[in-house]
């Protein structure tokens, strides 16, 4: 199997106020060093009377993606390596650092992991006995979709599978419920994005057999 790792990683939910996430302040507070090669791409007003309240800014280092979207605030790494996460996990620091009174209500921690193709035996641990009866009436799948919430070590997970022909998709999202960015930060320093991704590694080990391919340090 493979990490998907254009999936958001991180997504903080909470009244994020776009209007602070100027270039300038970017500039200043999360990438202060003279020599850091980053971008913001901000959509441009069309007309007089635009919120700049739903202006969603795109921000993009060497290391790190970030998208401020209405209430969610979302990290993703450039490519899969473990620095990447660290860089994410770091910024979200700052963020809650410099930002700390933004009301916030939960954060997830999120892997989608692809396997293509998938074996006859793997989908057969994932499929339901249900659809048995379903080959009895000739009817067929053009698609499944099966989702899971259980507690992983302590922690809610919420993990989704879907099949479709020879390719799978599985995609975990470990939820924490938080009532400000102290808490986010407590949290955070409990389980870090990186033990969070051994864990759905081993999961994904241990109840399907597969390895996950292609990591890079």
């Amino acid at each position: 199997m493979k990490l998907d790792h254009s999936a958001s990683a991180l997504v903080i939910v909470g009244g994020w106020n776009s209007r602070i996430f100027t270039p300038l302040w970017i500039k200043k507070y999360l990438f202060p060093g003279e020599h850091e090669d980053f971008t913001v791409e901000m959509p441009t007003p069309f007309s007089l009377d635009f919120n700049t309240q739903f202006i969603s800014p795109r921000i993009s280092s060497k290391e790190v993606r970030i998208l401020l979207q209405e209430n969610r605030l979302s990290f993703s790494p450039v490519e899969n390596k473990n620095e990447h996460y660290d860089q994410i996990q770091e910024l979200a620091l700052q963020i809650a650092d410099y930002l700390p009174h933004t009301p916030v209500t939960a954060y997830g921690v999120n892997f989608l992991f692809t396997e293509d193709p998938i074996s006859e035996e793997v989908v057969n641990r994932i499929r339901p006995r249900d659809l048995e009866e379903f080959a009895q009436l000739n009817d067929s799948l053009t698609g499944e979709q099966y989702a899971r919430r259980l507690r992983l070590n302590g922690r809610i997970l919420n993990f989704t599978i879907k099949l479709d022909g020879d390719k799978a998709s599985f995609d975990f999202n470990f939820h924490f419920k938080i009532g400000d960015l102290i808490a986010f930060k407590a949290k955070i320093a409990e389980i870090s994005i990186l033990e969070l991704k051994q864990e759905a590694i081993q999961f994904m080990s241990e109840i399907y057999h597969l390895e996950l391919r292609g990591e890079t340090e």
